[in-house]
């Protein structure tokens, strides 16, 4: 399970940012949290749409200052709920200031935050105004899409492909490899960008099904460049092929199903 691959528990305000596989990510988080009877509240700083095929926790719509007091209402009837402030154009979700996610940490539940925004692109670099965690995240998971592997730096497969070319040391067109794809990822102002001083830097390689032996070798330089627990999984099936922490290699088990 992603819950076991991450570490994540009761207590935990996990934010996720960058490329492809953060929606499904948490939508899985969520569902995983209520097969184990763990309340878990959805939300975001920016906005997001159901993927599909993966189910949604009942959508419950608050105003800022009554997002505490709607969530504690609605994680006792409910084990999962999904907030959010409204909903923008295509049926898109908004989301909240980061001040008043703050508020939805606590010690029994566990407070799922989409931070980031890639344009349903796998890969990205973050702009100024980006990413958006709340200061009170206990993690945070710098999500890429595998697919990006050996594709042109172009708006095809990268959003913000001006940004993300200089990070990676890559002009325009060039393939990302995992190597340029992890000096995004491990930059200031790439992957680090914004993380919260005390919070968990975690990261997921996504992948649409079995990871390519490029998934995996950004996965360990992810690891070695100080990530401290990076994933390489399927998220949206919530399949976990291989999980990195403190050196450790773990192969994919029951235990991860």
């Amino acid at each position: 399970m992603l819950l076991d691959a991450f570490g994540f528990a009761p207590g935990d305000m996990v934010a996720a940012v960058g490329g492809g596989g953060k929606t499904s990510l948490l939508f899985r988080l969520a569902l995983e949290a209520r097969e184990r009877g763990i309340p878990a509240a959805v939300t975001t700083t920016v906005k997001f749409t159901q993927p599909a095929g993966l189910p949604m926790p009942p959508v419950v719509t608050a105003e800022s200052g009554e997002l505490a007091a709607r969530a504690a209402s609605a994680l006792a009837e409910h084990d999962a709920v999904t907030l959010i402030s409204g909903r923008g154009e295509r049926g898109r979700m908004l989301g909240f200031a980061p001040d008043a996610v703050d508020l939805l940490a606590g010690p029994g539940r566990l407070v799922l935050v989409e931070a980031d925004g890639s344009a349903h692109r796998p890969f990205k670099a973050p702009a100024a105004h980006e990413p958006v965690i709340p200061a009170g995240a206990t993690a945070v998971v710098v999500c890429v899409g595998a697919a990006v592997l050996g594709q042109p730096l172009d708006a095809r497969w990268v959003h913000r492909p001006e940004l993300a070319g200089p990070l990676a040391g890559l002009h325009p067109g060039a393939p990302v490899d995992a190597e340029a794809a992890a000096r995004v990822l491990l930059h200031p102002a790439g992957g680090r960008k914004g993380v919260p001083a005390g919070a968990r830097l975690c990261a997921l390689v996504n992948t649409p099904g079995a990871p390519s032996a490029a998934a995996f070798a950004l996965a360990e330089r992810l690891q070695a460049g100080g990530y401290v627990r990076v994933v390489v999984a399927t998220a949206h099936a919530g399949i976990v092929h291989e999980v990195r922490q403190g050196g450790v290699v773990s192969a994919p088990s029951a235990d991860y199903r």
